[in-house]
């Protein structure tokens, strides 16, 4: 069901960059593959990650469970209002997809073709899987988006509320508090491939252990689990240098949009703050990949690579029809990394 629902997206985003139909028939199609994916998320089996846990968090309505109090407290208002467990799947999805499209639409008019570059991986792993962390990015999302367009105090003291509302459906979320002390940087071509380069470096420079005790404390402030994935346990410090095919292709895609960036010339401060953002997650990802889900936090930030696609497509210098193609191959790309990372994924 999954793959006809990534098919029939790119069918409706050749249609939406066709000139044979109205603007009436490509929303249509969109919203069909929205709905039709929503259904599947909201039906997923229990073969899918996560899926047990959040049934006996949803049946275990008299406890809160760690500090993600927001996403209890909705499982325990759904359980009593007598929804079921997909019923409450139901209305999460529509949550989610409902705070992406809107904060899509406040700076990008072409949401199709972003939404292809993001369903295939982030989207089906935020929105399918860990839905605990695609609320909490979804909210980051809309309050980076509102910072960007209101850098006040206002602005500010709004992200960081709307950031901790976040860090209480997904501790993970935390990560976003640094985000504004570099967002606005506008740094040099020079300085981001040095910080590039220096990370692709981090794999073979034995630092493994001090970033283990980093995480040991930040697990231990945050966390009542018993350091199932950040600990000097489950660290694996043999395997140094080592590098993933997921590393080197978000690395491959960071020297990409920084190589683009002059091409931007319009929504160029827009682009900025999501490259930083991308940057970081290369940081993130060399530095933890060795770690049991350490990729995770890297993932929160390369959850906006759609944003770096879709401001290309629309503001850049480069031809319309090589940055659709390109985000058809990414889509493809990030579909595949997808079942490889999470086999179950090819059945869902």
């Amino acid at each position: 069901m999954l793959i006809s629902a990534v098919l029939f997206l790119i069918l409706a985003n050749l249609v939406n960059h066709s000139v044979g139909f109205k603007q009436d028939v490509k929303t249509a199609f969109l919203g069909i593959a929205c709905l039709w994916l929503i259904l599947i998320f909201t039906f997923r089996g229990t073969s899918v990650p996560d899926t047990d846990t959040y049934i006996k968090i949803f049946n275990s309505h008299n406890r809160i469970i760690s500090v993600e109090y927001l996403f209890n407290l909705l499982c325990q208002l759904t359980y009593f209002a007598g929804f079921s467990f997909n019923g409450f799947l139901f209305i999460y999805e529509l949550v989610l997809f409902a705070i992406w499209f809107y904060t899509s639409k406040k700076y990008l008019e072409d949401i199709h073709l972003a939404f292809l570059v993001f369903l295939p991986f982030m989207g089906i792993y935020n929105f399918g899987i860990i839905i605990r962390a695609g609320m909490g990015l979804v909210l980051c999302y809309f309050a980076i988006i509102y910072l960007i367009q209101n850098r006040s105090f206002k602005g500010y003291l709004l992200y960081y509320l709307i950031v901790t509302l976040a860090f209480f459906f997904h501790q993970a979320m935390i990560v976003f508090y640094i985000l504004p002390f570099f967002l606005f940087i506008n740094f040099s071509t020079q300085f981001i491939l040095l910080v590039l380069l220096f990370s692709a470096t981090i794999p073979i420079i034995n630092i493994q252990p001090l970033i283990t005790k980093f995480f040991e404390v930040y697990v231990k402030l945050f966390s009542v689990n018993k350091f199932i994935s950040y600990t000097e346990l489950h660290a694996n410090f043999s395997r140094h240098g080592e590098y993933s095919l997921t590393m080197i292709k978000y690395w491959l895609m960071a020297v990409l949009f920084l190589g683009l960036r002059p091409k931007v010339k319009v929504r160029r401060d827009i682009y900025n703050c999501f490259l930083n953002i991308y940057i970081s997650g290369i940081i993130l990802i060399f530095m933890t990949h060795y770690i049991t889900a350490g990729n995770r936090l890297a993932y929160m930030f390369f959850f906006f690579e759609f944003a770096l696609v879709g401001i290309l497509y629309q503001y850049s210098e480069l031809p319309k029809k090589i940055v659709f193609l390109g985000a058809l191959a990414l889509c493809i790309l990030n579909y595949l990394n997808l079942i490889s990372a999470i086999p179950t994924m090819i059945t869902y």
